[in-house]
């Protein structure tokens, strides 16, 4: 009996011990801490010679947090013991395990661990992209660049087997072939690329350098210029390689006129009739073409008529308008409009017809010439009557 009450008494004492533990620190820790965990399940894949970031992450107990590891990380990274980060730049491949511990800064909860695989992979090699190169032209400048994707910090380029085309060469930093050829041909080579890893890749290209293009004139005719007025025509070429330099390579140019070495033929000439001569365009690798040219010089444009033979109602009426000088052609106008029954022929000044009933009297005519000059055309006008007997 004795024995009882005293198993009693200590079952009551324990029970009063746990009530009163249970209330400072919470039974089922209401208000308390919650129990601290790792939540990382995992650490991403880095890359070697390639910055590398991320970090474990904890919860529950109570902050500051304490962060251990075991063994080392890899080479070149390092651990933040307080924020759990893991950064650098790995230099080694491979997989390795590591044990993280977290303890938190109550002295309530026991630390906890965790196991976690970090994997450091090589680096993916560069792979040049480029595979065929444009051709160029003998004279003309050419750039073109060869491209790779992949590979670890700066690329660097070179020429590993054959050559350039004459005056190409390739840039070791950019890869850009650039230059201006001076022979045509086809080139074969093969281009390499490093990175900072030592990792390389090699493409067999050609390029394929055509012969000049020589210069073509296209100027075939020049207009007329008059007397007196200021005559100012541009020559046209196609083709060539660089600056084209023009010059007269034969015969003479009206007088007055001259051309320049842009291939404009300018000045007021002062002299009529037809010059013929010759032209010559020539590029800067000394290809040219020639051309025959002319051109007529003409006096002032004059309307010649000075009076209107009379017409009748009835019978059929031709006059031709005259002038001279000016260069054709020629368009002609006339206000107001002719009697009904008459017209004007506008390219070669024809008054024709038949005068219709109603129209007897006496008209005055303002009749008018226009040529074909350049740069500016040339007009005259004069007033004749035409009498329409009835």
């Amino acid at each position: 009996m004795r024995h009882r009450n005293l198993i009693g008494t200590i079952l009551y004492a324990v029970t009063l011990s746990c009530i009163y533990v249970l209330g400072l620190i919470g039974c089922g820790r209401p208000g308390g801490p919650d129990a601290l965990k790792i939540l990382t399940s995992s650490l991403p894949e880095g890359t070697v010679n390639q910055p590398y970031s991320t970090s474990v992450r904890g919860s529950g107990g109570t902050t500051p947090y304490t962060w251990s590891v075991m063994p080392p990380l890899p080479p070149n990274l390092g651990f933040d013991t307080i924020t759990g980060a893991i950064t650098g730049t790995p230099v080694t491949v491979g997989t390795s395990s590591h044990t993280f511990t977290l303890r938190d800064a109550s002295t309530d909860l026991p630390p906890v661990q965790r196991s976690l695989a970090l994997t450091i992979n090589a680096p993916s090699p560069p792979t040049i992209t480029t595979t065929t190169l444009p051709g160029g032209t003998v004279g003309l400048a050419y750039t073109q660049p060869v491209q790779a994707s992949g590979g670890t910090g700066a690329l660097t380029w070179s020429i590993d087997v054959g050559t350039l085309p004459q005056d190409l060469s390739l840039n070791p930093t950019t890869g850009v072939i650039a230059g201006t050829p001076t022979v045509a041909g086809t080139s074969s080579f093969t281009v390499r690329v490093t990175d900072t890893a030592g990792q390389t890749d090699t493409q067999a290209l050609s390029i394929l350098i055509n012969p000049p293009s020589p210069p073509t004139i296209t100027t075939t005719s020049l207009p007329g210029g008059t007397v007196g007025l200021a005559y100012d025509e541009g020559l046209q070429a196609t083709g060539g390689t660089g600056i084209l330099v023009w010059s007269r390579s034969g015969g003479s140019l009206p007088a007055n006129l001259t051309l320049s070495s842009a291939g404009t033929i300018s000045g007021t000439p002062t002299n009529t009739g037809t010059s013929n001569f010759t032209v010559m365009v020539t590029d800067g690798l000394a290809q040219s073409d020639s051309q025959n040219l002319s051109i007529a010089v003409s006096d002032a444009l004059t309307i010649t008529t000075t009076s209107l033979p009379d017409a009748e109602v009835g019978h059929s009426y031709k006059k031709t308008l005259q002038r001279s000088g000016g260069v054709s052609p020629f368009i002609w106008s006339v206000t107001p409009a002719l009697p009904t029954g008459l017209s004007l022929d506008t390219p070669t000044g024809k008054i024709s017809g038949t005068p219709a009933a109603g129209t007897a009297g006496t008209y005055s005519l303002t009749l008018t010439v226009e040529d074909s000059s350049t740069p500016t055309t040339q007009t005259d006008s004069t007033v004749l009557s035409l009498k329409i007997k009835p």
